[in-house]
Parts: C-alpha cells; structure tokens; sequence
C-alpha cells in the first residue's frame, strides 16, 4: 500500500501499490492543511503526519485506527520525513514558523524522548531519509535559491554534499533497499525529473569520519 497527501494537501489517503481506489483514513476531526507529510514506519503499523488545527506530530494505528499527537511546541512546525529503522523514533525537521528556518529532531512515538541531531546548518528542509542499514542520514537544505541533498551520521556531526546544483533544486530523497542506489527529484535540467544516484555507504561513511586534512 502507499500512503500520500491527496485533495492537493487537503487530505491524506491509501492506495494499493498496484492501484485501485484510493481510501481515506484519517477520523474527521483530524485536519490536514498544506499536506500532511505521512510516512509509513518500517514496520507497517503506523503512519507518521503533521496535524493542521495545532500543528502537532501525530501518529496513525494501523491496528486501531486512532490517532496519537506525540509532539508539538509553540511557533514551531514539526515536518515528518522518516522513521528509524527499528521504528521507535520519527526523524522531523522542526521548523520556525517565522524564519522558516529548521533542525532535525529525532522524537520517539510516544513523544516522551527527544533530541536534535546538528548538522552542518540551522537552515534544513523538510526532506529526511536513513540510509538502509540506519547509519546515515540524508537531507535537503536551502543555500541562496537552491535546494541540495547533503548526508551526515545518522546520529549527527560532520556532512558531506552529496547533490548539490546551482540553479536547481534536489528534493525528495528514497534510497534503495540494498543501499546501492538513490532517487531524488531535481529541477537542474530545467523541469522536474526523477534522477538516480549510485552510492556507496561505506565510501561515504569512510569520507565522513575521515580527520580534517587527511
């Protein structure tokens, strides 16, 4: 199944993978605005969005049906973009309402634990997604006009650029399950077209940790 803002961000529904009618899930009092940004945890069992009334992270049962606000703080805009691989925490980047600007945070379902994960900026979009294995984390951030795709641990710490083009924007990343390969969105060509990247986690993770000078 997959899981997608609809009703051009009106709403959210499920589609089968292979098509069919798509099915709204959420309960009535639940609004969405803007989009809500789900993402599924790895699992299967739960659905990760932002809320539109109180700008909340909210989590969907699958089994139950019923929706959970896990997060939210005054002025800020927490924006899903993935879950861990043992899906116990959502990595969102949590934006200021006002500058627009943004850090990653990683929060647990519950709600109950909470941490930023620093990087190279403060300035951070809302396009985040762990490597296959967990160990790195690749995000969108804005420099001038552009938008590049930059990946740093997963824990946080040093970062590297990984597609970076001026003009253009990169956006939207999903990497492969075996780790060999990433799709993202990239306007460099003049439209908006799926580009793939070969990767190599350990080569990037190496170059990463690598020492200032070496």
């Amino acid at each position: 199944q997959i899981v997608f803002d609809s009703d051009t961000g009106g709403s959210m529904s499920i589609i089968d993978a292979e098509g069919g009618t798509p099915r709204k899930f959420l309960p009535d009092s639940i609004g969405i605005h803007n989009g809500g940004l789900p993402c599924w945890s790895p699992d299967g069992l739960h659905i990760a969005f932002k809320e539109a009334s109180t700008g909340s992270l909210c989590v969907y049962d699958m089994s139950t049906g019923t929706v959970t606000r896990v997060f939210r703080e005054e002025g800020k805009l927490p924006l899903p973009g993935c879950w861990s691989r043992d899906a116990k925490y959502i990595l969102v980047a949590h934006m200021d309402r006002q500058t627009r600007r943004s850090t990653v945070w990683r929060i647990s379902r519950d709600g109950r634990e909470k941490k930023q994960l620093t990087g190279h900026r403060d300035s951070l979009y809302r396009y985040l997604e762990l490597s296959p294995d967990g160990s790195l984390l690749v995000y969108a951030v804005m420099e001038r006009r552009d938008l590049g795709l930059w990946v740093m641990p997963a824990e946080g710490g040093t970062s590297l650029p990984l597609a970076v083009t001026h003009p253009g924007h990169n956006e939207s990343p999903a990497w492969s399950p075996d780790g060999k390969w990433l799709a993202f969105s990239s306007s460099r060509s003049g439209g908006r077209d799926i580009w793939l990247m070969e990767t190599d986690i350990a080569a990037l993770t190496e170059e990463i940790l690598k020492p200032p000078g070496f």
